[in-house]
Protein backbone atom coordinates (compact mmCIF):
# COMPACT_ATOMS: atom_id res chain seq x y z
CA UNK A 1 0.00 0.00 0.00
CA UNK A 2 2.82 2.70 0.73
CA UNK A 3 4.04 2.04 -2.66
CA UNK A 4 1.15 3.28 -4.79
CA UNK A 5 1.09 5.83 -2.07
CA UNK A 6 4.54 6.83 -3.07
CA UNK A 7 4.23 6.45 -6.44
CA UNK A 8 1.38 9.04 -6.51
CA UNK A 9 3.50 11.36 -4.41
CA UNK A 10 6.09 10.95 -6.51
CA UNK A 11 3.90 11.47 -9.95
CA UNK A 12 2.46 15.06 -7.96
CA UNK A 13 6.36 15.71 -7.73
CA UNK A 14 6.63 15.28 -11.04
CA UNK A 15 3.74 17.04 -12.26
CA UNK A 16 5.20 20.10 -9.95
CA UNK A 17 8.81 20.39 -11.61
CA UNK A 18 6.74 20.98 -14.72
CA UNK A 19 5.84 24.30 -13.38
CA UNK A 20 2.86 24.98 -15.26
CA UNK A 21 4.42 25.72 -18.21
CA UNK A 22 3.51 22.95 -20.19
CA UNK A 23 0.77 20.45 -20.63
CA UNK A 24 -0.88 19.19 -17.65
CA UNK A 25 -3.26 16.40 -16.74
CA UNK A 26 -7.05 17.65 -16.04
CA UNK A 27 -7.87 16.38 -12.90
CA UNK A 28 -11.49 15.68 -13.48
CA UNK A 29 -10.96 14.63 -16.83
CA UNK A 30 -8.13 13.33 -17.11
CA UNK A 31 -7.32 15.05 -20.60
CA UNK A 32 -3.83 16.72 -21.13
CA UNK A 33 -4.59 20.10 -21.20
CA UNK A 34 -2.62 22.49 -24.03
CA UNK A 35 -0.77 25.20 -22.12
CA UNK A 36 -0.08 27.39 -25.23
CA UNK A 37 -1.66 30.42 -25.48
CA UNK A 38 -4.95 30.94 -26.61
CA UNK A 39 -5.53 31.70 -30.26
CA UNK A 40 -8.16 35.22 -29.52
CA UNK A 41 -5.66 37.48 -27.55
CA UNK A 42 -2.52 35.83 -29.88
CA UNK A 43 -4.35 37.10 -33.23
CA UNK A 44 -5.24 40.43 -31.15
CA UNK A 45 -1.81 40.72 -30.37
CA UNK A 46 -0.16 40.16 -33.90
CA UNK A 47 -3.16 42.64 -35.52
CA UNK A 48 -1.88 45.15 -32.94
CA UNK A 49 1.37 44.25 -34.29
CA UNK A 50 0.46 44.81 -37.82
CA UNK A 51 -1.39 48.21 -37.47
CA UNK A 52 1.92 49.43 -35.30
CA UNK A 53 4.21 48.03 -38.50
CA UNK A 54 2.01 49.93 -40.67
CA UNK A 55 1.82 53.45 -39.15
CA UNK A 56 5.30 53.15 -38.38
CA UNK A 57 6.85 52.68 -42.29
CA UNK A 58 4.69 56.17 -43.20
CA UNK A 59 7.12 58.57 -40.85
CA UNK A 60 9.91 56.27 -41.44
CA UNK A 61 11.77 53.39 -43.23
CA UNK A 62 13.57 52.60 -40.25
CA UNK A 63 11.37 52.59 -37.89
CA UNK A 64 9.02 50.37 -40.56
CA UNK A 65 11.63 47.73 -40.60
CA UNK A 66 11.94 48.23 -36.42
CA UNK A 67 8.78 47.63 -36.20
CA UNK A 68 8.76 44.89 -38.52
CA UNK A 69 11.12 43.20 -35.93
CA UNK A 70 8.85 43.75 -33.21
CA UNK A 71 5.95 41.79 -35.19
CA UNK A 72 8.70 39.12 -35.79
CA UNK A 73 9.71 38.55 -32.72
CA UNK A 74 5.87 39.06 -30.96
CA UNK A 75 4.65 36.18 -33.49
CA UNK A 76 6.83 33.18 -31.80
CA UNK A 77 6.13 34.47 -28.62
CA UNK A 78 2.43 34.46 -28.96
CA UNK A 79 1.70 31.27 -30.28
CA UNK A 80 4.21 29.27 -28.59
CA UNK A 81 3.83 31.16 -25.01
CA UNK A 82 7.76 33.14 -24.72
CA UNK A 83 6.59 35.88 -22.49
CA UNK A 84 9.95 37.85 -22.68
CA UNK A 85 9.62 37.81 -26.01
CA UNK A 86 6.81 39.40 -26.17
CA UNK A 87 8.34 42.87 -24.03
CA UNK A 88 11.15 42.28 -26.90
CA UNK A 89 8.84 42.20 -29.44
CA UNK A 90 6.80 45.06 -27.96
CA UNK A 91 10.23 47.07 -27.02
CA UNK A 92 10.82 46.68 -31.16
CA UNK A 93 7.03 48.18 -32.00
CA UNK A 94 7.81 51.37 -29.87
CA UNK A 95 11.16 52.29 -30.68
CA UNK A 96 9.81 51.81 -34.55
CA UNK A 97 7.48 53.99 -33.33
CA UNK A 98 9.56 56.35 -32.00
CA UNK A 99 11.43 56.80 -35.31
CA UNK A 100 8.29 57.28 -37.30
CA UNK A 101 7.48 59.99 -34.81
CA UNK A 102 11.04 61.61 -35.52
CA UNK A 103 10.43 61.47 -39.19
CA UNK A 104 7.22 62.14 -40.90
CA UNK A 105 4.34 60.13 -39.59
CA UNK A 106 1.46 62.65 -39.03
CA UNK A 107 0.68 63.07 -35.24
CA UNK A 108 -2.35 60.77 -35.10
CA UNK A 109 -0.67 58.12 -36.40
CA UNK A 110 2.09 57.87 -33.76
CA UNK A 111 -0.66 57.90 -31.32
CA UNK A 112 -2.51 55.23 -32.93
CA UNK A 113 0.62 52.80 -33.48
CA UNK A 114 1.46 53.63 -29.84
CA UNK A 115 -2.37 52.39 -28.42
CA UNK A 116 -1.58 49.65 -30.53
CA UNK A 117 1.65 48.69 -29.52
CA UNK A 118 0.39 48.79 -26.04
CA UNK A 119 -2.74 46.35 -27.04
CA UNK A 120 -0.12 44.16 -28.75
CA UNK A 121 1.59 43.41 -25.55
CA UNK A 122 -1.14 43.58 -23.50
CA UNK A 123 -3.27 41.02 -25.64
CA UNK A 124 0.17 38.60 -26.27
CA UNK A 125 0.75 38.51 -22.04
CA UNK A 126 -2.60 37.92 -21.93
CA UNK A 127 -3.04 34.85 -24.14
CA UNK A 128 0.18 33.52 -22.78
CA UNK A 129 -1.39 34.05 -18.84
CA UNK A 130 -4.67 32.38 -19.75
CA UNK A 131 -3.07 29.65 -21.75
CA UNK A 132 -0.80 28.96 -18.71
CA UNK A 133 -3.69 29.28 -16.04
CA UNK A 134 -6.70 27.67 -18.00
CA UNK A 135 -5.43 26.38 -21.35
CA UNK A 136 -5.98 26.97 -24.91
CA UNK A 137 -9.32 25.10 -25.08
CA UNK A 138 -10.82 26.44 -22.10
CA UNK A 139 -13.87 29.03 -23.07
CA UNK A 140 -12.06 32.59 -22.36
CA UNK A 141 -13.55 34.74 -25.44
CA UNK A 142 -15.90 36.57 -23.00
CA UNK A 143 -12.65 37.19 -21.19
CA UNK A 144 -10.01 38.13 -23.77
CA UNK A 145 -12.33 40.25 -25.72
CA UNK A 146 -13.42 42.32 -22.02
CA UNK A 147 -9.81 42.50 -21.46
CA UNK A 148 -8.82 44.25 -24.90
CA UNK A 149 -11.59 46.37 -25.18
CA UNK A 150 -10.58 48.14 -21.78
CA UNK A 151 -7.28 48.53 -22.93
CA UNK A 152 -8.11 49.83 -26.47
CA UNK A 153 -10.81 51.83 -24.24
CA UNK A 154 -8.06 53.16 -21.89
CA UNK A 155 -5.29 53.47 -24.21
CA UNK A 156 -7.46 55.24 -26.53
CA UNK A 157 -8.55 57.82 -23.64
CA UNK A 158 -4.62 58.43 -23.25
CA UNK A 159 -4.30 59.07 -26.25
CA UNK A 160 -6.89 61.60 -27.01
CA UNK A 161 -5.32 63.75 -23.85
CA UNK A 162 -2.03 63.66 -25.48
CA UNK A 163 -3.77 64.78 -28.87
CA UNK A 164 -5.30 67.61 -26.69
CA UNK A 165 -1.72 68.39 -25.10
CA UNK A 166 -0.18 68.26 -28.82
CA UNK A 167 -2.63 70.79 -29.99
CA UNK A 168 -2.09 73.40 -27.15
CA UNK A 169 1.38 72.93 -27.49
CA UNK A 170 0.68 75.35 -31.07
CA UNK A 171 0.74 71.78 -33.22
CA UNK A 172 4.65 71.44 -33.17
CA UNK A 173 6.50 68.80 -31.98
CA UNK A 174 8.18 70.55 -29.00
CA UNK A 175 10.42 67.93 -26.45
CA UNK A 176 8.18 68.03 -23.76
CA UNK A 177 5.03 66.77 -25.81
CA UNK A 178 7.67 64.03 -27.10
CA UNK A 179 7.72 63.28 -22.73
CA UNK A 180 4.30 63.57 -22.33
CA UNK A 181 3.54 60.90 -24.82
CA UNK A 182 6.35 58.60 -23.14
CA UNK A 183 4.71 59.53 -19.35
CA UNK A 184 1.45 58.44 -20.75
CA UNK A 185 2.69 55.53 -22.10
CA UNK A 186 4.16 54.52 -18.50
CA UNK A 187 1.09 55.72 -17.00
CA UNK A 188 -1.33 53.30 -19.23
CA UNK A 189 1.45 50.59 -18.76
CA UNK A 190 0.86 50.79 -14.99
CA UNK A 191 -2.56 50.78 -15.16
CA UNK A 192 -2.85 47.63 -17.20
CA UNK A 193 -0.32 45.22 -14.71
Amino acid sequence: MSTATDRDAASTASDADDGGGGDGEDELTGREIDRRPTPLSAVVALAAAGVVAIAASVGSTAGGALAGVGVVALAPAVLVGYPRLVDVGALALLVGIALAGSGDAPELWVLVATVSAVVAWDAGQNAISLGEQLGRDANTARAEVAHSAATVAVGSTTAGVAYVVYLFAGGSRPLSGVVVLLVAVAILLGALR
